[in-house]
């Protein structure tokens, strides 16, 4: 039976039946488009069954946080993972000043501080260990803060690397993630791989008003209706607000904002959702699987598929789903990155491309 829980959007929740237990929610952002709030009402509606919150922040100081979430959570039910202050703020007095006032004697919550930022050592094992505490009978969500500034911070590669171990294990463990990112902050290869890993992923614009879009550009287990249109909302009254379809704008504003799959609208979907884009990791899998001297017969056997479904997936028919992708890595013995990651040229293929320059 499948575990819904709310977003905290009832519009939202109306479309896609809320968030699924596992479900790793990539939002892609454009500038304006109020994403904080979408954040704050994921983490503060009330469910029956209390949640354990766990917030990364790259992005923004502890002392905002504070203030923002204080009223909300029980000490115990809220934790911060700052990121920010030796990262983006380089250790700035000011931001460590939490740490040494009054509020960090009374504050509501727990806070994990990452002082050594020189590579994500310290901050991977803060995570696992907070994934180990959180491992059996407990419900989690996760709200990392930004991709996009874990990118500024250590580059593509090791943002993808911990992307690809962390959102499988986070899934796994049947917790609820959210990660956004900035729309143009990032290359067609990040965005592609990161997308095909998590199991939703949601695209807000501005329209240079006060409206703005939702679209949902991924959607593991939901109706694939719901990818061919687009959302209208504002803010008003500290609240995200969409529009009903009696108050959406007419055809023409569809057409013309829309993000639709179809016809000459298809140009607006960002480019590493189009299927000349994608990333073909079925020739990976199939590289992978001949190098171990294993026979696609043999490995469909192993992963309980049937043969034909697996020279679909080799081929780039069909795509694995997650569950799928973590089981064939294992029995692969391959990370989940190293399916996206281009090989290294051959060094006499390199003096060859050096020789063909000149």
């Amino acid at each position: 039976m499948k575990e819904f829980y709310s977003s905290g959007i009832p519009y939202l929740d109306d479309l896609m039946g809320g968030v699924l237990l596992g479900d790793n929610v990539v939002w892609i952002l454009g500038p304006g488009t109020y994403y904080d709030y979408f954040l704050e009402c994921f983490l503060t509606v009330k469910e029956d069954n209390p949640f354990k919150n766990i917030y990364v922040s790259f992005d923004f100081p502890p002392q905002k946080i504070y203030t923002r979430y204080k009223e909300f959570f029980d000490k115990e039910d809220f934790i911060l993972v700052d990121a920010f202050t030796f990262g983006k703020a380089k250790g700035d007095e000011f931001f460590q000043s939490f740490y040494k006032s009054e509020t960090s004697v009374s504050r509501s919550f727990r806070v994990h501080c990452i002082k050594d930022l020189s590579d994500p050592t310290e901050f991977i094992k803060v995570i696992r260990e907070l994934q180990n505490e959180f491992k059996e009978g407990s419900l989690c969500k996760y709200a990392f803060d930004s991709l996009t500034g874990m990118q500024e911070l250590w580059g593509e590669k090791e943002t993808l690397h911990f992307f690809t171990y962390t959102c499988p294990k986070l899934f796994e463990l049947k917790a609820l993630a959210y990660w956004p990112l900035a729309k143009d902050a990032h290359s067609k290869a990040f965005l592609a791989n990161i997308s095909h890993i998590t199991q939703l992923v949601i695209h807000l614009d501005s329209q240079g008003d006060s409206t703005c879009t939702a679209g949902f550009l991924k959607m593991d287990g939901r109706p694939s209706q719901l990818l061919n249109g687009v959302h209208y909302y504002n803010f008003q009254d500290n609240e995200i607000k969409f529009l009903e379809p009696s108050e959406q704008a007419d055809e023409r504003r569809f057409k013309t904002y829309g993000l639709s799959y179809q016809g000459r609208d298809s140009e607006r979907i960002p480019s590493f959702l189009r299927n000349k884009d994608r990333i073909n990791i079925g020739s990976r899998i199939k590289d992978f699987r001949l190098k171990k001297n294993i026979s696609q017969v043999e490995l469909a056997r192993i992963l309980d598929i049937s043969p034909s479904a697996l020279s679909q997936i080799e081929s780039n028919q069909s795509l694995p789903s997650l569950k799928l992708f973590v089981d064939i890595a294992r029995c692969l013995e391959k990370s989940l990155d190293s399916f996206f990651i281009d090989p290294p040229t051959p060094l006499k293929n390199q003096r060859q491309n050096r020789r063909e320059r000149g």
